[in-house]
């Protein structure tokens, strides 16, 4: 199941809960309880290994310095 950021809005509190896809916006604040939550957007790195091609996981510059 995948990890979801939330945010209370009565107390602040920042938390984070393990919820299935199907009741991902169903949560309540563990502070203070209140059903008044919003999900939040976290950005996510991700690092892969092996597969070919070059070593960082970026494509290649595909040419030129860029100045057209």
């Amino acid at each position: 199941m995948p990890f979801y950021d939330f945010q209370c809005e009565d107390c602040g509190n920042d938390f984070e809960l393990e919820r299935p896809i199907s009741r991902r916006d169903e949560a309540d604040c563990p502070r203070c309880r209140s059903r008044k939550v919003k999900r939040l957007v976290r950005s996510v790195n991700a690092i892969t290994t092996g597969g070919g091609g070059g070593g960082g996981g970026c494509a290649p510059s595909s040419g030129g310095s860029g100045g057209g």
